[in-house]
């Protein structure tokens, strides 16, 4: 019997049949020639079927033993165990291991029809049945390990026959919680331990929810802990760059705020959740024991890469105005694929998730293709990218096949692809901000030069402009001057009816006494030139005399008063000389000359000033200041011919002087409070008001008096006239508020 040393091949088994074909065929034709034309007697038949017999007997012996394995030859490098599979389908997934041993269904077993490095029967609900016979033929122990490299299967569960010793049964797959596993491991290990010169039969049920893929391999324990090693390395640092570009996006995100970055971190992260499902590093490190999510979680993921993909290459190629209606399309494969996604997290669907993917890298190529062809830059790069993927994709598809070898390269190709992908569109970022930087630059300098221009033409009527302001200023201010003496003169004019008024009293009874006194010398005269005087007579004419020229002193007395009083308001108000005064003399001279405009009124006028406060500072400004603040009263607090009280009160101390004028009016609104000091402003237009009467109070007060004019008010309450001046002028505080 043949013993296939190393790896068995079926080849060399063949060549070994066709020798023994060969020698029975010459022995054929020599005992036929010995014969000659002689027919073939019973002796010559016995012997050709006895050769043919131990051919076909050589032929069943090397093929059967061409499908044991004999693990003692397996050193560094693991077995494929594809070839030495017996197949067997279970379309209702309901026999069992009893099952499949009857002689029956065990004849139903057949080989594998490729000798790929996996078993691929696509997607199918069947479950199936592997059969593997191996042996031992060294002279030592053997410990391996099998290894079913697929993470997403439902269900393995490994049956482990050795004549004269128990049964060895495992249950394993993503439906059986991860901590059950003998080794815990991404993919699904199985120990198998045989003695020298020992057997084994081995029985596995595969049973998948997506694709049955079985890449089934044998190792020598210690080459498989190697490559364990090599290949947890290799996935720690797919994900390691994976969240390095993650967190680096988002910090470029958060900086420069363009949706570019968003599309490509959402992309990065379904990319790994992919790759973590498709891994098992999903099972093993994130979601654990969540059968039903295992089952959907690469389909979800393959929509949203695909979704966040598209949204990218739209987003940095800017197909919405490169390729208007490639655009619609790829919008198209958005909606489509959210739809898919949210369908998948009810009910799965994994021919549908294919095809969305297939149409949508078809698409993804067909559009990025375009764009290269429109020149466009970013499309170059997001080509090259997403070319890496498929790359990765191919590789790996050929490597299940068997056309290309198992190793490093192509067993991570799709991680590979992934990376390089995720570098690629990283720098298309990159590139696709420093080009905008470029033309925002660009803009940039267009818009300082344009505004450059503006700026020279502005300036230019902004100069016209302002000389045209300032001759308009100029005759504002002029009107403003003027109407401001006009003011003073009105109030003068004022001063010097209430003169005229007050003087007509004294000077009429002067005039009246000087008269009668006049008439009564000149009777008196008479009376003596005709010599017929009497002492009643004199006597009489002496009293009136006296009488008649006191009346007329007291009137005389009375008129020269006035006169001087009337005179200093006078200079007072048309000068602004600086003098010592006293504070409540001032004010009731300026009442003085005010009475006879209000001897009618029906409010009075109250000053409740204490004496003794001396002023070095303006008399006639701050004359002029009250005046106008009784007149303010009279027109607007008493407007209504109605019973009041207007107040003037005192207080000062060593640094200021606070005159209070207040009445219990009519008061003022809020809103026309806040505007009594604007020029011009008058509730009386039209009426004699000219709205610059409280403005000449302030101008004077913080201008001339230094100090402050504080108005408050309450409708139906008064209103109150705070002046604060220091007694010495020259301490200015030019501060004024309104309350």
């Amino acid at each position: 019997m043949l013993r296939l040393a190393g790896k068995p091949n079926r080849r060399d088994a063949a060549n070994d049949l066709l020798a023994y074909s060969a020698t029975g065929a010459k022995l054929v034709s020599q005992t036929t020639s010995a014969t000659g034309a002689m027919s073939t007697n019973r002796k010559n038949r016995h012997l050709i079927l006895s050769l043919l017999s131990g051919l076909m007997l050589l032929s069943a012996m090397t093929f059967a033993d061409d499908r044991v394995l004999d693990v003692g030859q397996i050193g560094g490098e693991p077995a494929v165990l594809t070839r030495y599979f017996d197949v067997l389908e279970d379309p209702g997934g309901q026999m069992t291991l009893a099952d499949v041993q009857q002689p029956e269904i065990a004849a139903r077993f057949g080989a594998p029809p490729l000798p790929a490095e996996s078993l691929n029967f696509g997607l199918s609900a069947s479950a199936f049945w592997l059969r593997l016979k191996v042996r031992n033929l060294s002279g030592r122990a053997s410990d391996q390990l099998l290894e079913i490299a697929y993470p997403r299967l439902f269900r393995v569960d490994f049956y482990g026959l050795s004549p004269g010793l128990p049964d060895r049964i495992i249950k394993s797959g993503y439906a059986e919680p991860f901590a059950s596993r003998l080794y815990k491991h991404r993919f699904f290990i199985f120990p198998v331990s045989m003695s020298a010169q020992g057997e084994q039969t081995i029985y596995l049920r595969i049973e998948s929810r997506t694709s049955v893929e079985i890449p089934a391999k044998l190792w020598n324990r210690n080459a498989f802990h190697i490559h364990e090693r090599i290949d947890y390395t290799a996935q720690a640092a797919f994900f390691g760059m994976a969240v390095a570009m993650l967190l680096f996006n988002l910090l470029l995100l958060i900086s420069l705020r363009d949706r570019g970055y968003l599309y490509y971190i959402l992309f990065v992260g379904s990319n790994v959740l992919a790759v973590a499902s498709s891994t098992g590093l999903g099972i093993e490190y994130l979601w654990g024991d969540a059968p039903a999510w295992s089952t959907i979680s690469f389909a979800v993921a393959a929509h949203l890469c695909a979704i966040f993909l598209v949204a990218f290459m739209r987003h940095m190629i800017g197909t919405e105005t490169l390729l208007p209606r490639s655009d619609k399309a790829l919008k198209a494969v958005i909606a489509i694929n959210a739809v898919a996604c949210a369908v998948t997290l009810f009910t799965y669907q994994i021919a549908m998730t294919l095809v969305m993917v297939i149409v949508s890298a078809v698409l993804i190529v067909v559009v990025a293709l375009m764009g290269c062809f429109k020149r466009q830059r970013g499309a170059y790069i997001f080509t090259a990218a997403f070319l890496m993927l498929l790359l990765g994709v191919i590789v790996l598809a050929l490597r299940i096949l068997g056309v290309l070898p198992t190793n490093f390269i192509t067993v991570t190709g799709i991680q590979l692809g992934a990376a390089v992908e995720m570098i690629f569109l990283a720098f298309a970022l990159a590139d696709r901000f420093h080009v905008i930087r470029a033309e925002k630059e660009k803009a940039q300098a267009q818009i300082v030069e344009s505004l450059r221009s503006s700026e020279r033409l502005l300036e230019a009527r902004v100069e016209e402009r302002t000389a045209e302001l300032s001759a308009t200023v100029a005759r504002l201010q002029q009107t403003q001057d003027d109407l401001v003496h006009a003011e003073k003169l009105a109030s003068l004019g004022s001063l010097v009816a209430g003169v005229s008024h007050e003087l007509n009293t004294p000077i009429g009874n002067a005039l009246t006494t000087a008269s009668t006194l006049q008439d009564d010398a000149k009777d008196f005269q008479r009376a003596v030139a005709e010599g017929g005087i009497k002492r009643s007579t004199l006597d009489g004419f002496v009293q009136r005399s006296v009488d008649m020229s006191a009346l007329l002193v007291r009137s005389c007395y009375r008129a020269a008063h006035l006169i001087s009083s009337f005179k200093q308001v006078a200079v007072d108000q048309t000068s602004e000389q600086q003098r010592q005064f006293d504070l409540l003399t001032l004010i009731e001279d300026n009442v003085a000359s005010l009475q006879p405009s209000f001897k009618g009124a029906a409010w009075t006028i109250v000053v409740d000033v204490p004496g003794g406060i001396s002023c070095n500072s303006y008399p006639g400004p701050l004359g002029q200041v009250l005046v106008n603040l009784i007149q303010n009263a009279a027109v607007h607090a008493f407007e209504s011919a109605q019973a009041g009280l207007l107040r003037i009160s005192a207080t000062a101390n060593a640094s200021m002087v606070e005159i209070v004028v207040s009445d219990n009016g009519a008061g003022m609104s809020k809103e026309t409070l806040e505007r009594i000091f604007e020029p011009f402003f008058t509730t009386k237009l039209g009426k004699g008001g000219s709205g610059l009467g409280l403005v000449i109070c302030r101008n004077i007060v913080t201008g001339v008096l230094g100090g402050q004019l504080i108005a408050t008010s309450q409708p139906g309450a008064g209103s109150q006239f705070t002046i604060k001046f220091p007694p010495v002028a020259g301490r200015s505080s030019k501060n004024n508020r309104v309350l």
